[in-house]
């Protein structure tokens, strides 16, 4: 907040904010002065390099998408304590670099004082939970491709295939699941659970993914928050608590996964401390790799294509149930549900936002943004 010397009890306008800055840093600001339009964040040329990053995966170019994810990345940059978190944004597309989808296309029309980079190709490496040197800078965005080489992304193909095995009974749903499959949708989908190896190869230890839906109101801290030092088990994943949400098990079902992979949050007791939303994830790469995660993953899908584990047919929660039960018996650290508020989609199309607090830190769900009023307390990527 600048304030006014000679009126100490009066302070400026936005505009004499951005007369002030454009005076003081002519190189490094622009701004519109229309409300609602744009706020461009004051940025320098990113000096340090990050072990810590914040991560996007985008399939596809539709223009909902792209600008649910510019208004994300915005949100992070205006309020998620970048700069004093160290942290590098990434966004990872499943579309060719020739495509519209880089830097010059999808952050400068709306985000153009945003230091921005084109990520390096994938390196091929004997070791997939090897941590190398960091690459990235804290504060920049880096944008690049998956790594989509078949022998990285051959057991991501065989979970997607897995977990829309088609049940007796379900045709419908059947050719909606092998329509989505066969779009190339599910692989970008899924890559969130197999990213951690090309983040490790940039010299990122531990990520935290959003989906692209999602707005951040505070800083990220609590989210790389645990303790090095202690002698607790370094965390496997950080969750946002969610309200317990009723999951359709066939009878055989709730022992069976008890059994074998030790997971129980379908009884009420347990289902604060095992369910979890996956689009708000944040992950320590080595110790993830380490414990072998999405291998887990994979074994349960393979047992759901032969035993279907959810009544409510093959895409049923996409690929949520299949993570909620691999974290089962993993170390697992577990904030508050006001860092990720999911919007009652009773009242999708209410002006009133109902179910979203001012406590909430993470807003998801918001599409269009524009929809719900408290967007506009936050920067607009978007025109």
């Amino acid at each position: 907040v600048l304030m006014d010397h000679e009126h100490p009890s009066k302070r400026l306008s936005f505009s004499d904010c951005i007369s002030f800055l454009r005076e003081h840093h002519r190189d490094h600001v622009s701004a519109e002065t229309k409300p609602g339009r744009r706020l461009e964040a004051i940025t320098s040329t990113a000096t340090h390099l990050a072990t810590r990053a914040v991560l996007w995966t985008l399939s596809g170019t539709r223009p909902s998408l792209v600008n649910d994810l510019v208004n994300s990345v915005a949100s992070v940059l205006h309020h998620g304590g970048v700069a004093s978190l160290a942290l590098a944004l990434v966004v990872l597309v499943d579309a060719p670099a020739s495509s519209r989808v880089n830097c010059t296309s999808l952050l400068r029309p709306h985000l153009a004082l945003t230091p921005c980079v084109a990520l390096r190709e994938p390196v091929a490496t004997s070791n997939a939970c090897h941590l190398a040197d960091p690459a990235l800078y804290a504060g920049q965005v880096h944008i690049g491709m998956m790594d989509f080489r078949e022998d990285v992304i051959a057991d991501l193909r065989r979970f997607g295939r897995h977990r829309t095995a088609c049940p007796r009974g379900q045709k419908t749903k059947c050719k909606i699941a092998k329509l989505h499959r066969d779009s190339g949708a599910m692989l970008g989908n899924d890559y969130r659970f197999i990213a951690h190896r090309q983040l490790l190869s940039l010299g990122i230890h531990s990520f935290l993914y959003l989906d692209s839906d999602t707005l951040v109101r505070g800083p990220l801290g609590a989210w790389f928050g645990w303790n090095a030092s202690s002698h607790d088990a370094v965390p496997v994943l950080t969750v946002a608590k969610r309200q317990p949400h009723k999951l359709a098990w066939p009878t055989i079902a709730p022992s069976v996964l008890f059994e074998q992979w030790g997971f129980n949050g379908f009884d009420a007791a347990n289902a604060s401390r095992q369910q979890f939303n996956a689009g708000v994830l944040a992950i320590n790469a080595h110790a993830y790799c380490e414990a072998g995660f999405f291998p887990r993953m994979l074994s349960i899908a393979r047992f759901h294509a032969k035993h279907p584990l959810f009544k409510q047919g093959p895409i049923y929660g996409g690929n949520q149930p299949f993570a909620e039960i691999a974290a089962a018996l993993m170390p697992t650290r577990q904030l508050g549900s006001d860092w990720n508020c999911r919007r009652d989609p009773r009242y999708k199309n209410s002006a009133t936002c109902p179910g979203f607090g001012e406590s909430c830190m993470i807003l998801h769900g918001l599409s269009p943004c524009n929809s719900c009023p408290i967007c506009d307390t936050l920067p607009r990527g978007g025109p």
